[in-house]
């Protein structure tokens, strides 16, 4: 009788490890670069927040913000890999791996906020394409994190002003819109802009109001030149190995979250936008809004850049670009 008690004692014991361990939900690592309260940041727990909802215990999206898990410039390379299951970044930022990505940030593409949203929500199943036939990954959003503005530490309004002004610049394509407009692009992360400013290694720095704001550029640069020159989205994106694993129930949840978050993301920095001029004088900058008729200067300055990028493009999908920009 002793016998069958601790046998069916250890059975129980047995049966409840299986059950717990059983009922431990898969887990998706999600790396990204920004800080866990950054704007971009809080899309991210946005996206799990909503996701993990959904799966109810299956599934769970883990956040590792601020480079805690990977690397911006790695982030590619990790999510193709399966060395992270879920990962965001810039979209521009790998317009050298494939140019395809320079189309959330093509100099002048639109004129304001909204229609840079419209634009990469029109685009995100054509992403999605190269990057799942490229790079093994399916983007699950794509949305605006506003333009990149001139941030400088003397007046910026006419094309003659940009005449040796040592400008940060933060991707390939910022570079390249410095040095046609006449400027020299110094490359450097966008977290590094607050010293380059404060010590002179830099005279400005191409960023988004947004990032002029979180990263205090205020205290050691007070002009701000905006003209919607540089739009620039940021990706979501998962392996598409552990998406092809997933049940269909939890790959629908998936892709219905980031198609929410996307939504969101959008409305929350067309809204920013229009703070964002209000809260820079606030802190003291002088805000200027660059005129129609100088920004179309500016434009053409920079349209045989504009021109190489399409041209870099397979056909189909430059005009896909060109077309919901337009319609936008």
């Amino acid at each position: 009788m002793r016998k069958v008690v601790i046998l069916a004692l250890s059975l129980f014991v047995f049966m409840s490890g299986a059950s717990i361990a059983a009922s431990k939900p898969v887990v998706l690592r999600f790396a990204g670069a920004w800080p866990a309260l950054d704007p971009v940041g809080l899309q991210m727990k946005g996206l799990a927040d909503k996701f993990n909802k959904a799966a109810a215990g299956k599934y769970e999206i883990q956040v590792h913000p601020g480079e805690s898990l990977v690397k911006l410039l790695d982030s590619l390379d990790a999510v193709r890999k399966g060395a992270v299951e879920m990962v965001g970044w810039p979209t521009g930022v790998y317009a050298s791996v494939d140019p395809r990505f320079a189309a959330a940030e093509i100099p002048f593409l639109v004129n304001n906020v909204e229609a840079d949203a419209a634009t990469q929500v029109s685009l995100l199943h054509d992403y999605s394409k190269f990057t799942e036939e490229k790079f093994n990954c399916k983007v699950l959003m794509v949305f605006t994190c506003l333009a990149l503005d001139l941030c400088s530490t003397k007046p910026v309004k006419t094309a003659s002003d940009w005449k040796g002004l040592l400008t940060q610049s933060v991707s390939p394509q910022s570079a390249k819109f410095i040095e046609l407009m006449g400027g020299s692009p110094v490359p450097l992360p966008w977290p590094e802009g607050y010293q380059a400013l404060q010590k002179g290694v830099v005279n400005a720095t191409m960023q988004s109001s947004s990032m002029i704001i979180m990263f205090k550029l205020y205290e050691v640069a007070k002009y701000v030149t905006r003209g919607y020159l540089i739009p620039a989205s940021i990706m979501f994106v998962v392996n598409l190995d552990t998406f092809k694993k997933m049940p269909k129930d939890m790959q629908d949840a998936l892709v219905k979250a980031g198609l929410e978050q996307q939504k969101e993301a959008n409305a929350f920095f067309i809204n920013v936008d229009r703070e964002n001029t209000k809260t820079l004088r606030e802190k003291g900058m002088n805000v200027y809004h660059l005129p129609k008729a100088e920004r179309e200067t500016w434009k053409q300055k920079v349209k045989p850049y504009v021109d190489e990028l399409f041209s870099k493009m397979p056909a189909d999908f430059a005009e896909k670009v060109k077309k919901a920009a337009a319609e936008a």
